[in-house]
């Protein structure tokens, strides 16, 4: 039985992915990237910054594009948005994967001057309401709009069939416009990021959700190619 992986993120994030799991795995895999969010690039006028915060690759890539000073410290979610701050000329400090913890540590760490959160227009986590409440300086912006797209042919013909679909879903609004899509008629297996983001997608018609372990990339991969053995029977 070959199951079919449907990756939802922008495509460069789905391509490294998918990399991931291929260089992990030997058995029998379709791959589909269908993105559900389209990021519009938007363009506020952002002031001084003594610290920038990046709860995704996409604040990275605006503070790119917004011209953000290099070598002001990056608190980041996690370690893949640390190591693309790193790579910008940036100095990340790296969080734990989920904006709960990002926002203990930033607390706790007590950083001086004007931290700036670049984030998207549909955002969970109020991080600078919560870092204001701590006596922090926090002002926020919108740097990009999430606009949700259909599912492309191939992903709704894997869908239509009754091979088993397997969907790693990052974020609670990509699960949400997922589940707003169906029913589907294949066996559909949800890897959710995180409790929250399973449920985003709220059940419906997936016959499995798994919650990762922990919020981040590793649990998501081992997630992802746990289910992958299970439907395929392979071992590798």
């Amino acid at each position: 039985m070959t199951a079919t992986m449907i990756l939802t993120r922008p495509e460069a994030q789905s391509d490294s992915f998918a990399g991931e799991v291929r260089a992990c795995w030997s058995g029998p895999l379709e791959v589909v990237i269908s993105p559900l969010l389209r990021i519009v690039p938007m363009a506020p006028r952002i002031g001084s910054v003594d610290a920038v915060i990046f709860t995704s690759a996409n604040g990275v890539e605006a503070a790119e594009r917004l011209n953000i000073p290099k070598g002001v410290p990056a608190w980041c979610v996690g370690e893949k948005t640390g190591a693309l701050a790193q790579g910008a000329g940036f100095v990340p400090h790296i969080g734990p994967g989920d904006a709960d913890g990002l926002i203990a540590s930033i607390i706790a760490a007590q950083p001086n001057g004007r931290l700036v959160h670049l984030r998207g227009k549909h955002a969970r986590g109020a991080v600078k309401d919560r870092l204001r409440a701590a006596g922090l300086d926090c002002a926020d912006f919108i740097a990009y709009d999430q606009q949700p797209q259909m599912l492309n042919n191939d992903a709704k013909r894997a869908l239509d069939a009754q091979e088993p679909v397997i969907f790693p879903l990052f974020s609670p609004r990509t699960a949400t416009i997922l589940h707003q899509q169906g029913p589907f008629s294949a066996p559909v297996h949800v890897i959710a990021l995180s409790q929250a983001v399973a449920d985003g997608f709220g059940g419906g018609s997936a016959r499995q959700v798994t919650v990762a372990t922990r919020p981040d990339m590793p649990a998501m991969l081992t997630a992802t190619l746990d289910a992958l053995r299970a439907h395929s029977g392979h071992r590798a």
